[in-house]
């Protein structure tokens, strides 16, 4: 439309006018109010322009697969934040330090990077395609590191409060940075009573969210 091309124009001479610098531009972006944007839907904008073509909101998205899996580490405590060193596998048990000292092999890429959608490493890649896939749901219920992440949680939630109501509450603070609302608390003891090791598996459930994984 005529206010698009318009629009790209004076972004272009903007651009030009600040010397080509890109890091100009970064800033202009993220100190604008569009950049600070929720993804939550309000009327009369839905009615109008559903597809966000306007950017009335932000549009959600998961996390890419390696704040993902620092994200995981961090909140469960397990998180080695040594600087430097050597690369390693990731799908070592033992590798518990932020994803970008992951070593990523070009013959053979790691399971949990090509299930998460990481570009092809042979190759030149302008950005990921992302999917959504069973498998990918399958990582969260079935992976050694999901359940691994869901022990340490368990075990840090269980000293964080006398009681099991105050426990949820300490993970949902934790875990989505809000309150949990009583319908939630009343479903996590409910959860919580029915066995009697079910912690593990209700962090492994939080840690599965789509709350967590996804950027609102």
């Amino acid at each position: 439309s005529r206010n698009q091309l318009i629009a790209h124009f004076l972004r272009a001479s903007r651009l030009m006018e600040q010397g080509w610098s890109i890091k100009a531009l970064h800033r202009e972006i993220m100190l604008s109010s569009v950049y600070g944007l929720s993804s939550r839907s309000r009327e009369p904008n839905q009615s109008t322009d559903a597809d966000n073509r306007y950017f009335w909101r932000a549009n959600r998205r998961r996390l890419d697969v390696e704040p993902m899996r620092d994200t995981l580490l961090q909140l469960s405590g397990d998180l080695d934040q040594t600087p430097g060193g050597e690369a390693s596998p990731l799908g070592e048990d033992k590798n518990l330090r932020r994803t970008v000292y992951g070593f990523v092999s070009r013959r053979q890429l790691d399971g949990t990077l090509s299930l998460f959608d990481f570009p092809n490493p042979m190759s030149t890649s302008d950005g990921r395609i992302p999917t959504a896939t069973p498998l990918q749901q399958l990582y969260f219920m079935n992976s050694r590191f999901m359940q691994a992440r869901a022990a340490s949680l368990a075990k840090r939630m269980l000293s964080a409060a006398p009681d099991e109501r105050g426990r949820i509450r300490a993970a949902y603070r934790a875990l989505f940075q809000r309150e949990p609302l009583e319908p939630e608390i009343r479903l996590g003891l409910q959860y919580l009573a029915s066995e009697k090791e079910a912690w593990p598996r209700y962090a492994q459930a939080l840690l599965s969210a789509n709350e967590l994984v996804f950027l609102d």
